[in-house]
C-alpha cells in the first residue's frame, strides 16, 4: 500500500507528498499502513473478542478503545507507535471504503462474519442493472449449480466494476472468471440490493438463474 502523509497547512490526510502547495509530513509508511489496515479489518469484521472490544449491534467500536486494545492486548511492543490519528487516517483513505467513522466510533461497512450477528441498516439500490462477482474457474461449476452463497459472511459481495471483481478473484488463484449478475433478477426473486459503498453492493444470495454470463478477463 502507499504511504500516508499529512498536510502541514490544512491537516488533510493524503497519499501525495505535496498538498496545498507544500511538502507533506509522513504519517504512516506503506508497510505499517498495510499491517494496520489488515488488523482493523480482522477485528472489526470477524473477531473483536480477540482484544476484548465492545462492539454494538451495528458494528460500532470506540476508536480510543480500539487503539488502546491494539497497543495493550494485541502486540504492545510492535504497536507502541500507534495513535488514534493513524487509525483515522487508514480508515479515511481506505481505497475500498471498508471503514466508517462517526462521533468517535469506527466500524467496518461490510464483510462481517455471520457469527458476529451485526445488523447494519443499508440503503437499498433500486437502479443498478448489472453487477459483477469474481471467482476461480475451479469454483465455477459449483456456483453455476448452487449459486453464489455468502459462506461464513452475512452477505454476498458484488461490485459495479468488473475490474474490481477481477482484483478480488485474482487473490484466490490465477485462473479466474467474472460472473455477470442481473440485479433485476435478484429483485424479482424478492431480494434487496444493498449499498455498502459507492463500489460494492450486498445481497443475501445469487441464484444460478440470475447469473447472465461468464466473462474471461484474459480475452
Amino acid at each position: 500500500m502507499r504511504s500516508i502523509y499529512k498536510c502541514v497547512i490544512c491537516g488533510s490526510y493524503t497519499e501525495d507528498t505535496v498538498h496545498c502547495g507544500v511538502q507533506t509530513k509522513l504519517l504512516l509508511n506503506g508497510k505499517l499502513r498495510s499491517r494496520l489496515s489488515h488488523l482493523m479489518t480482522y477485528l472489526l469484521r470477524h473477531n473483536p473478542g480477540a482484544v476484548n472490544l465492545s462492539m454494538d449491534r451495528e458494528g460500532w467500536v470506540g476508536i480510543d478503545e480500539l487503539v488502546n486494545a491494539l497497543r495493550s492486548r494485541w502486540d504492545p511492543k510492535a504497536l507502541s507507535w500507534l495513535t488514534k490519528e493513524h487509525v483515522i487516517a487508514v480508515a479515511l483513505l481506505d481505497p475500498k471504503g471498508r471503514f466508517e467513522i462517526r462521533n468517535g466510533m469506527i466500524r467496518a461497512r461490510y464483510g462481517h462474519s455471520k457469527s458476529l450477528n451485526v445488523d447494519i441498516k443499508y440503503e437499498v439500490d433500486s437502479k443498478v442493472k448489472t453487477l459483477y462477482h469474481g471467482t476461480t474457474k475451479e469454483a465455477l461449476v459449483r456456483i453455476m449449480r448452487e449459486g453464489i452463497k455468502p459462506m461464513n459472511r452475512k452477505y454476498v459481495h458484488l461490485v459495479l466494476d468488473p475490474r474490481d471483481a477481477y482484483e478480488v478473484a485474482i487473490r484466490h488463484g490465477n485462473d479466474v472468471v467474472i460472473l455477470v449478475v442481473n440485479a433485476d433478477c435478484l429483485r424479482k426473486g424478492g431480494q434487496q440490493v444493498l449499498i455498502a459503498t459507492d463500489r460494492i453492493r450486498l445481497v443475501h444470495y445469487v441464484p444460478p438463474q440470475c447469473i447472465e454470463s461468464v466473462m474471461n478477463p484474459r480475452n
